[in-house]
């Protein structure tokens, strides 16, 4: 009875998340291929991710605080119907008009969707397992984030390039009926787990905040990376003639390491790093040397390798963000709605920057210096956090 009950909140509760991240990243993944069909530039693409992000990044923290005051699923069902009209809108586009028309619905719906999921998954689980619980949520998404860009690889083809926009649809329904399942089953999450105890003890809320901010700054200039990667990459690397499906296998090793990290993450052993900057700093270094060497070499075997760094560099930074801003918190989805603006600009800039980048003189590989230098600033701002949180706790008294 107890498995039933366990296998029955895995998919009401954590399926959903993987199959509309799925949804998502098919969709934009797509719109990169189809945006070379069109024959549009790098710059076009970036303003057309940057209009939809800016939608995601504005909307966020208000859908947020609206999911604090009404039944969240009212929040993820509206969700839901945007993106579904989105997924069976853009096989009707046939310009960049067009598709500057309807690209605002996907902004409108990661903003509603995301604060409102977060926080509502942290009230069905209660308040223990923190780590446990961020860990399966972070498994789900990076696997449905993992696949789409795979699927919509090896099913993009000029002579039909709309099947993953019609995939994403019925991925979008599939999302819709886990959520609504969700309203039968009969477990009560919070009462079960409100005697647990904190894996860990909680240091001061000044050393608290510290890192909060240090994980968010990390974070953002993940998701900036990533923005290039997942939104950009996928135009740039078929102009540079390298074919969708190796593209969609770079993307799998990322996601796959990303995914494997989160489940590392999710054990005891990994509360000993909580709350260091050591661990951190070592996975953005390393990103560093691989955004350099993508930049540098055009090298199947060494591109994967630096894709799986980069996707270890990327787990642990949203992890850390995510953990430390839900931990703790009254107004989750206030929280949540902070945690998905933060990154959202970095998804903004990135493609962006690295669009009109592209299109200059520096030529298609540019964008990945560009990751490069933008993670090195990052750490350099981390430090000052670090150095300015740690003046702040030796002032206190």
């Amino acid at each position: 009875m107890r498995l039933n009950l366990k296998l029955s909140q895995l998919f009401t509760v954590y399926f959903p998340v993987l199959l509309i991240d799925f949804a998502y990243s098919s969709v934009l993944t797509n719109t990169s291929f189809y945006t070379s069909y069109l024959g549009l530039s790098s710059t076009f693409l970036g303003i057309l991710n940057a209009v939809m992000t800016g939608f995601f990044v504005v909307l966020a923290i208000p859908f947020g605080r609206l999911s604090d005051r009404i039944d969240r699923r009212y929040v993820l069902y509206a969700a839901f119907l945007v993106l579904g009209a989105v997924s069976l809108g853009l096989p009707y586009c046939r310009n960049g008009t067009h598709l500057l028309l309807v690209f605002p619905g996907i902004g409108i719906s990661m903003a509603l969707f995301w604060p409102a999921y977060e926080a509502w998954l942290a009230e069905r689980e209660g308040e223990g397992e923190l780590v446990q619980r961020v860990m399966l949520f972070n498994l789900f998404w990076s696997i449905g984030i993992t696949l789409g860009p795979v699927l919509s690889s090896y099913l993009y083809g000029d002579a039909n390039p709309f099947r993953p926009f019609y995939l994403a649809g019925i991925s979008t329904l599939l999302t819709l009926g886990a959520i609504f399942g969700s309203n039968f089953l009969k477990l009560d999450i919070a009462r079960t787990h409100q005697s647990d105890t904190p894996e860990i003890l909680y240091p001061p809320p000044a050393v608290r905040t510290t890192y909060l901010n240090i994980g968010r700054c990390a974070n953002f200039v993940s998701w900036f990376v990533l923005g290039v990667l997942r939104r950009l990459a996928p135009k740039l690397t078929k102009e540079m003639g390298m074919p969708p499906t190796i593209f969609g296998n770079l993307m799998l090793t990322l996601g796959g390491i990303q995914t494997l990290a989160f489940i590392v993450l999710g054990t005891g052993y990994s509360t000993r790093w909580h709350y260091r900057f050591a661990p951190i700093l070592i996975v953005q270094l390393l990103a560093i040397l691989s955004f350099f060497g993508i930049w540098k070499i055009q090298n199947t075997l060494l591109w994967a390798f630096a894709f799986g760094v980069i996707g270890v560099s990327v787990a642990l930074t949203y992890f850390s963000s995510l953990y430390y801003g839900l931990d703790k918190q009254a107004d989750k989805g206030e929280q949540s709605g902070w945690h998905e603006a933060i990154l959202g600009v970095g998804i903004l800039l990135g493609p962006l920057l690295g669009g009109i980048l592209a299109d200059s003189r520096f030529g298609v590989r540019s964008p990945y210096l560009l990751c490069g230098v933008a993670v090195t600033i990052a750490i350099v701002i981390e430090a000052f956090i670090l150095i300015k949180g740690s003046q702040s706790s030796g002032d206190s008294p």
